[in-house]
């Protein structure tokens, strides 16, 4: 039998960029946290993310993401993975959280084009290389030019995948057409970074999803992706069309802004994030409520 351990390299399906929730006083709240994790291993997620974007990252101290990476492998399914966010636009930094991530027990690493730099692509390769020859475990490679400011070419996407020895990407530009030719171009497992277009992307080669709405609807995304792969494209649709009005309505303002409100709606911590982000407006809060309250009620009966 192959082990989790032995097969690092397997991304696909559905991982959730897990939210790091925080009480009133701005500390992790370790009870959330653990009924959100305990929320993806019944949705029977593949992966779960630790400090990415939607965790807030930036705002998480090292000893926090350290902490993180530790508690969700230790309460999680051995099946589920866990991968964690350690890029930055300092390399030397990057490689340092990289192997006290995977001292922490992290299955493979999330390593985003370093923002405000701008590297060339000789300087991509150079970051990757340094990364990925400092550990054993496998990169993802995060492209998020909304985030970063740094649109990749596909050639310049291939090239850094094959000379950084990455083993996949996470996709998010929302462009199905650089992420079609990119994979194709690469070989390697894409991604979607985007849950709008994960559909999309699983219909032009994408092997799985990096998704926010995972975190409250979890069952949702790997039936759609279940669905997908057994044909029945019909019930795919419908579920993704019924989780469209809550997918739109998680980035009515930065996220996990809206997302921080919505699992306070459904019992899972406060709706509190760390500045210098601020929580929804009021008229924001209670539309978010009604279409994720709603969202739920309409796919009972596709699940």
């Amino acid at each position: 039998m192959v082990t989790l351990r032995e097969n690092l390299s397997d991304f696909h399906g559905v991982w959730t960029a897990i939210a790091t929730p925080f009480r009133a006083d701005q500390q992790i709240d370790w009870q959330a946290f653990e009924k959100l994790l305990s929320l993806q291993d019944q949705g029977n997620v593949s992966g779960i993310v630790i400090s990415g974007t939607t965790g807030e990252s930036p705002t998480l101290t090292v000893p926090e993401k350290l902490s993180l990476i530790r508690k969700a492998r230790a309460f999680l399914s051995p099946r589920v993975r866990v991968m964690a966010g350690t890029g930055d636009n300092n390399t030397q930094q990057s490689v340092e959280l990289s192997r006290l991530a995977e001292d922490a027990g992290a299955d493979s690493l999330l390593v985003v084009t370093p923002p405000y730099n701008k590297p060339t692509t000789a300087g991509l390769i150079r970051h990757y290389r340094a990364i990925t020859d400092s550990v054993s475990i496998p990169v993802c490679l995060y492209h998020v030019p909304g985030r970063t400011a740094h649109m990749l070419t596909v050639d310049q996407m291939t090239t850094v995948c094959k000379e950084g020895k990455v083993k996949a990407v996470k996709e998010a530009s929302a462009d199905l057409g650089f992420f079609s030719r990119s994979l194709h171009a690469t070989a390697i497992p894409f991604l979607s970074g985007d849950d709008t277009t994960y559909l999309a992307c699983l219909a032009v080669g994408g092997k799985g999803v990096i998704s926010v709405i995972a975190n409250i609807f979890p069952r949702e995304m790997v039936a759609l992706t279940n669905a997908f792969h057994a044909g029945d494209l019909t019930k795919a649709q419908a579920i993704h069309h019924g989780l469209m009005p809550a997918i739109d309505v998680m980035f009515c303002e930065t996220n996990p802004g809206p997302l921080k409100s919505a699992l306070e709606t459904l019992g899972i911590g406060k709706n509190v994030v760390r500045a210098p982000l601020a929580e929804v407006s009021e008229a924001n809060r209670r539309r978010i409520a009604e279409t994720v309250l709603a969202a739920k009620e309409q796919l009972k009966g596709l699940i």
